[in-house]
């Protein structure tokens, strides 16, 4: 009973019909909807890019003046 739920989804996981691929990805990679995936893939890239490296900058903005702080008292 302990590894019946492993069973199960190692069971839905060789199943051939849940390892296909959607009709966009089985597709042709040069038709219209691949290039419109591959622009949405290439605009969320440059949006959420810049935005993580700007968190991760902040923060460590905040532990180096934190550091500072901490070190003259």
């Amino acid at each position: 009973m302990k590894y019946f739920k492993y069973i199960i989804i190692s069971g839905l996981y060789t199943s051939a019909e849940i390892l296909m691929a959607c009709a966009t990805c089985f597709g042709d990679p040069n038709s219209n909807a691949g290039k419109g995936m591959d622009m949405a893939i290439i605009t969320l890239l440059g949006i959420i890019g810049p935005l993580l490296f700007a968190i991760a900058i902040g923060i460590i903005s905040i532990g180096i003046k934190s550091k500072r702080l901490n070190e003259t008292k």
